[in-house]
């Protein structure tokens, strides 16, 4: 029993690490009072630019105020930092 709840505590572990490592994001949307919003963006890459410059992120699975992302090119973003940052 305790061997079975370590395997998928390892699997979570390891998906949520790959998925991060892919360029992936997790979202928070706040609604301001005026009807504009922002978003949080949460990613492994702290130091990303924002877009244009930097990668532009798309949900790809949304849940009210939570989603997830991932880059809209589906590049992760540790490529465009080994081309000399061109994202």
């Amino acid at each position: 029993m305790i061997n079975a709840i370590i395997r998928i505590l390892a699997i979570v572990i390891w998906t949520v690490c790959i998925y991060g490592f892919l360029g992936g994001a997790f979202v928070y949307r706040e609604t301001l009072p005026n009807g504009l919003y922002n978003l949080y963006i949460l990613t492994m890459y702290k130091t990303l630019p924002p877009p244009p410059k930097g990668p532009s992120y798309c949900n790809f699975l949304t849940a009210g105020r939570y989603a997830l992302a991932l880059p809209c090119d589906l590049k992760p973003p540790f490529i465009g930092w080994l081309q000399g940052g061109r994202y």
